[in-house]
């Protein structure tokens, strides 16, 4: 199992880059937690975030790089919103059958 530091290879990775991945991907790493395919763990002040579509684990080796990495997650999917969170929210909306 590679452990790797680039962001753009690992996000290059995920086979399912929806909203909902994509939001599961940073709920997990803002939190530490596990949630939808993603598993953040954290061991000497790194973090280490694996994905169950492969065998790689991304490594953010400061609070610095996981900021960092949040911060490419919500430019390439925020949408219009700018932030995972609110692109996700919208869509979770759109899809409702009221």
């Amino acid at each position: 199992m590679p452990t790797i530091t680039d962001f753009q290879e690992f996000i290059d990775s995920i086979e399912d880059k929806d909203i909902e991945e994509i939001n599961s991907l940073y709920e997990s790493i803002q939190g530490c937690i596990e949630m939808g395919s993603f598993k953040c763990s954290l061991n000497n002040n790194r973090y280490f975030v694996q994905c169950d579509d492969n065998d790689i684990t991304l490594m953010l080796a400061s609070e610095e790089a996981k900021s960092s990495f949040l911060k490419v997650l919500d430019y390439q999917f925020g949408g219009g919103f700018g932030w995972v969170g609110g692109q996700y929210e919208f869509v979770r909306s759109m899809r409702k059958d009221d």
